[in-house]
């Protein structure tokens, strides 16, 4: 008998931090769906304008984007970091405003002497079919507080400076197992499991 073939859903996005995250929260909430479908990484240079001006608008263009241009299913994720005290900066610009780790220090400094440290990480996935068209959404938070230096060196991005209140470290400092079920991330790829298995 012949093996069904698996579905394919490509992720639109070159960030291989964030596939291989996704993929491990997938296994961990539910291994047979990647029995079913096959995740894959958008062509190399494939970019999209991320000029959108909320987290889901942002998903949507470059899920859509990937969509139309290899007439696929497609989804992709935008996330960042939103910071009380600064409104909610840097929010969707998170990426640009790392800039390999400077955007860590930057905080840090705007924060030296402030004593709302509140934030959280936001993820936004949105699926689209081979026209565009938006077939699932979410978007989902995780509330911490910013540290006042960086520690940990597991994660990415602005893992060592995000504090989970529960357990008071940094999800930098957390295996990526306990991250890959609490996280942002691990709560909208929940519900984006449950879509895919339903």
């Amino acid at each position: 008998m012949r093996k069904s073939k698996k579905l394919k859903i490509y992720f639109a996005s070159s960030n291989k931090h964030k596939l291989k995250e996704i993929k491990s929260i997938l296994k961990l909430l539910n291994p047979k769906l990647l029995k079913k479908f096959e995740l894959c990484n958008a062509p190399p240079g494939f970019n999209v304008n991320e000029n959108g001006k909320t987290f889901l608008e942002n998903a949507y263009k470059k899920a859509s984007a990937l969509s139309k241009k290899l007439k696929v299913v497609a989804f992709a994720d935008d996330s960042g970091i939103e910071v009380s005290a600064l409104g909610g900066k840097p929010g969707i610009k998170s990426a640009r405003f790392f800039r390999e780790g400077k955007g860590i220090s930057e905080i840090l400094e705007k924060l030296k002497n402030e004593n709302d440290r509140n934030c959280c990480f936001t993820c936004a996935i949105v699926c689209t079919n081979e026209k565009g068209k938006v077939v699932f959404k979410t978007k989902k938070s995780w509330d911490g507080t910013v540290a006042f230096e960086p520690k940990g060196k597991n994660g990415f991005g602005y893992d060592p400076i995000f504090i989970i209140p529960k357990i008071k470290k940094t999800s930098a400092e957390i295996s990526s197992k306990l991250k890959n079920k609490l996280s942002h991330r691990a709560l909208a790829v929940k519900e984006m499991a449950e879509w895919l298995g339903s």
